[in-house]
């Protein structure tokens, strides 16, 4: 005998989520409504009287959005219109509203200012707080208000970062697609919390790398009133603050993607350029440990995807191990990814020449060991490991690389990596000759870092400066390392020595004053590492002990040597990020990078490099 089914509770009022949509509802537990969207059902709502009530008005923003976005006291507004119409009309909107996250904050490039004061004030736009209502709009189930939730960021913003990166920092970190990504950036309220949380971080990460903030903490009232309207810019820490905010959102836990994966990349980039180790070294662990859920070290993995999916995360991976040897290297942290996949395609590749720069920069981190990095992550000092041939690595660093049509920030890339490496191998090498260990590893040549360190300045001498400084806080470390080895071998030959060394070679001090001037206004302003650098070359250069960098920058350029070998140096020069252009519409995401006059540059700059002998020759000695 069939059991009757048990009758639901019925109410005399809608559910909440029915009587806020002003939709029929049958009036259970759940409701039909409810049941059928997968929604949370409740009767908790308080009914007023009816009757006229009080009108109460709400300004349309906040004058600091940041600042009382989480204030549960603040009152929102709804809207009766679907927010997902096709005819852009995305909520609320008001001539008199201030642009989203308008900070006064600090002094940014001319081009940056003029950029962003030209576009339209954005439209604040509201999200769903939930999946569930998100579902719920995407179906057209909607007809009455929309919940509440924190604004994002405005297309305009979106659109022009987007840009940026694609034309500055695509070639160096070739793992997105382009017409995908512009596409988002102009409607970001549609977006999954997961997909503009990855747009945000990407967003911070080209903010802060690019060093788009300029170098002035104190804002300029000129560069304010010329922005016009009250609209001033926001930082790339502010942008920071926003990725972090909609990561937050996002259960990375559960939903381990390659969207959550380059999310935690960029905010690794974001916190490496602010000098915040700890942070940066966090997200890079967060992002290889997502790698390995998701079999990205695996060869398996790729064969059920499809060809444009298993090359761009063939491009991930590849990208992650780089970086984590780069860094790895200079932190002395052990290294996880191994050389375990193929490489990304080339002759099938969308764009040849960007992917053939790029196995060439993967082939280069190949030749630094594994047990290189366990030996330094111990401490380097005991006997427990086995010490690595640091002259072995540096002797395949010195061989050949081929550039041939390489783009330029590539070329630039991949040359003083090149050299910086053996620069590293050559300081392990002389820190630890003393030591117990591998007695067949020759020590390497006392004055290695005087060869590397010209082939550097004669890179930087041949590049643009938007190619050198499009590599970030990277690249002056880089720069730094160098210095410092530079120093200690000019310290170390005393003045005869430099004198034999200048006459075969270059003259060490030389090369201390090119690096010191890079270093002094690389990005636009000087490096945080150059005081440092400074006070260790005063003494090998003969400065005053009393000089500071404030009464040394300005007399800086008059005082450089010319060196031989570093004539025609570069040295002054503007950042020159086109910001403008950037938000407009690049012209396809793959056609931007051996546009005629960067072309030119890319050959010069090898004709350069190949005729002085420096570009991965063997060094003689």
């Amino acid at each position: 005998m069939d059991m009757a089914a048990p009758s639901k509770p019925s109410f005399k009022q809608a559910c909440d989520n029915c009587r806020r949509r002003k939709i029929k509802c049958s009036r259970e537990l759940p409701c039909d409504k409810c049941q059928r969207l997968l929604l949370s059902c409740s009767y908790s709502d308080v009914l007023r009287r009816k009757g006229p009530k009080f009108r109460t008005l709400y300004p349309l923003a906040p004058i600091h959005p940041l600042s009382t976005r989480n204030n549960a006291s603040q009152e929102r507004l709804y809207t009766d219109q679907d927010p997902y119409q096709p005819d852009g009309s995305y909520g609320i909107s008001s001539p008199a509203s201030p642009n989203f996250m308008v900070i006064d904050a600090q002094y940014v490039p001319h081009d940056l200012s003029d950029t962003l004061s030209q576009l339209p004030p954005p439209e604040l736009v509201s999200s769903p707080d939930s999946t569930d209502s998100l579902m719920e709009s995407v179906r057209g189930q909607s007809t009455g208000q929309l919940l509440p939730g924190p604004r994002r960021l405005s297309s305009q913003i979106l659109l022009a970062h987007v840009n940026v990166y694609l034309k500055y920092l695509f070639p160096i970190m070739p793992v997105v697609r382009g017409d995908q990504l512009r596409r988002d950036s102009q409607q970001p309220e549609m977006l999954s919390p997961s997909r503009y949380a990855f747009l945000a971080s990407l967003c911070a990460a080209t903010h802060i790398q690019l060093k788009l903030d300029g170098d002035t903490p104190v804002p300029d009232p000129a560069r304010l009133e010329s922005l016009g309207d009250g609209h001033s810019l926001f930082s790339g820490e502010t942008l920071l603050s926003e990725a972090l905010r909609a990561r937050r959102d996002c259960d990375i836990l559960d939903d381990v993607s390659i969207e959550s994966l380059l999310t935690s990349f960029f905010l690794f980039a974001s916190y490496g350029n602010l000098d915040k180790q700890s942070h940066a070294w966090y997200y890079l662990c967060e992002a290889i440990s997502m790698t390995f859920s998701l079999g990205l070290h695996r060869e398996s993995t790729y064969a059920e995807l499809s060809v444009e999916d298993a090359e761009e995360r063939r491009r991930v991976f590849w990208l992650l191990f780089i970086t984590e040897r780069g860094y790895a290297l200079q932190q002395a942290k052990p290294v996880m990814l191994r050389s375990s996949i193929h490489k990304p395609q080339v002759l099938c590749s969308e764009d040849p020449i960007l992917a053939y720069g790029f196995i060439n920069l993967i082939g280069i981190f190949e030749k630094l060991t594994s047990n290189l990095y366990d030996w330094l992550s111990a401490g380097g000092a005991d006997g427990l490991l086995e010490r690595p041939p640091t002259s072995n690595i540096q002797a395949g660093l010195c061989k050949p690389v081929s550039l041939d049509g390489v783009m330029e920030i590539q070329q630039v890339d991949i040359l003083i990596t090149q050299q910086w490496l053996q620069a590293m191998m050559w300081k392990l090498s002389m820190s630890h000759a003393t030591q117990p260990g591998n007695h067949d590893d020759r020590v390497l040549p006392f004055h290695l870092p005087v060869m590397v360190g010209k082939a550097v300045m004669g890179v930087i001498g041949s590049a643009s400066q938007g190619a050198v400084d499009a590599h970030g806080i990277g690249m002056e470390q880089k720069l730094f390392d160098m210095g410092l080895s530079v120093a200690d071998v000019t310290q170390s030959l005393g003045t005869k020595g430099v004198h034999r060394l200048a006459e075969s070679t270059i003259d060490p001090r030389e090369l201390l004053w090119g690096i010191l001037q890079t270093l002094s206004q690389i990005r636009g302003s000087p490096s945080y590492l150059f005081p440092t650098l400074l006070e260790r070359c005063k003494s090998v250069l003969g400065l005053d002990c009393t000089i500071t960098v404030g009464n040394f920058l300005p007399t800086l350029g008059a005082q450089v040597p010319n060196a031989s070998g570093l004539s025609g140096v570069p040295w002054a020069g503007e950042q020159g990020w086109d910001l403008l252009a950037a938000c407009r519409d690049v012209r396809g995401s793959h056609s931007i990078h051996m546009e005629g006059e960067h072309q030119e540059h890319d050959e010069h700059l090898h004709r350069h490099l190949s005729g002085a002998g420096l570009v991965g020759s063997q060094l003689e000695f």
